[in-house]
């Protein structure tokens, strides 16, 4: 290879670099991104820097059994009179209406038990209504980098990021450092394919 035929192609790669890596960015790394945070969470209830996510509350609770959350409590604590009666009840007024709540003494993690859902570790996905809406919220290019944006893609969704992240003290959807070394890995990888084709590997 000649110095002019090696400078025309490092000039291809620049200008593939240019153009095509922050399409890239911003239509696979992003998502992969954006995915690999909500697996860890949702999988193994870890933040992002290790450590596990506060236990599912054991706190005696009140509940209606008639909500979306509750219904597999109603129909196996209190779907008959006679078990109805071995409950301790509480009324009270809600919108000028008397509401009738029976307690449910091992709180919310016996409600996840009682529905069915895993209670090793916390994943904040008992509706999906967070997870439904989360994900790449938008993407910019600035002069050397694209700057990506993840979180709620609606007010609900980044409502309750925000809400559950205070509660937990710690941002439940930052990215680790394993995860952006793995990032890392594929953007290397992705840049390789495009020395590969311009002739100067």
């Amino acid at each position: 290879m000649t110095p002019d035929e090696a400078a025309n192609r490092f000039q291809k790669l620049l200008d593939m670099i240019n153009r095509d890596l922050p399409v890239y960015i911003k239509e696979t790394l992003a998502h992969d991104a954006s995915a690999a945070v909500a697996l860890r969470v949702q999988q193994t209830g870890k933040n992002f820097r290790g450590g596990s996510f506060k236990s599912y509350s054991t706190k005696p609770m009140l509940t209606s059994g008639t909500t979306a959350k509750s219904k597999s409590v109603w129909n196996k604590l209190a779907s008959s009179k006679t078990s109805r009666r071995d409950l301790d009840w509480v009324t009270i007024k809600r919108r000028g209406k008397n509401v009738h709540l029976f307690e449910l003494k091992g709180g919310y993690k016996q409600l996840r038990q009682l529905e069915g859902l895993q209670t090793a570790h916390k994943d904040f996905s008992f509706s999906q209504v967070m997870w439904n809406s989360y994900g790449v919220k938008r993407t910019v290019n600035t002069n050397n980098e694209v700057v990506v944006t993840i979180g709620g893609k609606t007010q609900d969704s980044q409502d309750r990021i925000n809400w559950n992240s205070k509660r937990e003290g710690v941002e439940i959807i930052n990215i680790s450092d394993q995860e952006l070394k793995k990032l890392a890995k594929n953007l290397d990888k992705q840049i390789q394919k495009y020395i590969n084709k311009v002739g100067l590997s």
